[in-house]
């Protein structure tokens, strides 16, 4: 069964839901905090769909995914799934593909199975949930100068890179220079002024 909120309630929601975690955590005794079952837990989830019931790009489907050493997001053997009856809930509306942190926090969802718990995650990068991440594929060698931008030779695309969406725009505001070749994988997160922002994966590619 899919779980339907408003943004309103989500908020009132979440608010409450935060104020319950401080006081069930507060010192007792001296002993320190004592966290009740089920607290936090944090995975790196990548957002594969929206729930049936859809909420405004608030409620997901997902996988558990890492970051192999070349920074590539790799499907977790065995790793955690999400679905309609456990679904991720985004602080704000989210898209398919996007890679971030969720956190179990212990608050009882729907059903009251304990195995059953609400997971949140933050694609805007506000909050501690980090930025959501892009993958993207590098069609032809270009050259991008400071704030520069490329809206032709780079297609976003899945981790079977597949095209989800051809020719989106990029833009670098790290180095003076930048190079960039066919068939080169790049990550990126959104940028505020539309498109996708190369900066916080570059690292030792700068010109003079």
């Amino acid at each position: 069964m899919g779980i339907l909120l408003s943004n309103t309630t989500y908020n009132k929601f979440d608010r409450a839901a935060n104020d319950v975690n401080d006081l069930l955590n507060v010192d007792k005794g001296g002993k320190g905090a004592q966290p009740f079952k089920g607290a936090k837990v944090q995975r790196l989830a990548r957002l594969t769909q929206e729930t049936t019931t859809t909420n405004g790009g608030l409620t997901w489907q997902a996988e558990e995914v890492y970051l192999d050493d070349t920074g590539a997001v790799v499907v977790k053997p065995n790793g955690f799934e999400w679905d309609d009856d456990n679904p991720i809930f985004t602080l704000n509306a989210a898209t398919a593909q996007a890679v971030m942190m969720v956190s179990q926090s212990g608050r009882p969802a729907v059903n009251p199975d304990p195995a059953k718990r609400y997971w949140f995650g933050n694609p805007g990068g506000g909050g501690g949930g980090g930025a959501s991440m892009y993958r993207l594929l590098v069609n032809n060698d270009f050259t991008l100068a400071l704030n520069g931008s490329n809206s032709i030779d780079v297609d976003l695309v899945d981790d079977q890179n597949v095209v989800i969406t051809s020719a989106v725009t990029v833009t670098q505001r790290k180095y003076t220079t930048a190079n960039f070749y066919a068939g080169e994988y790049l990550y990126a997160i959104d940028y505020s002024l539309g498109g996708y922002l190369l900066d916080p994966f570059l690292a030792g590619i700068g010109g003079a």
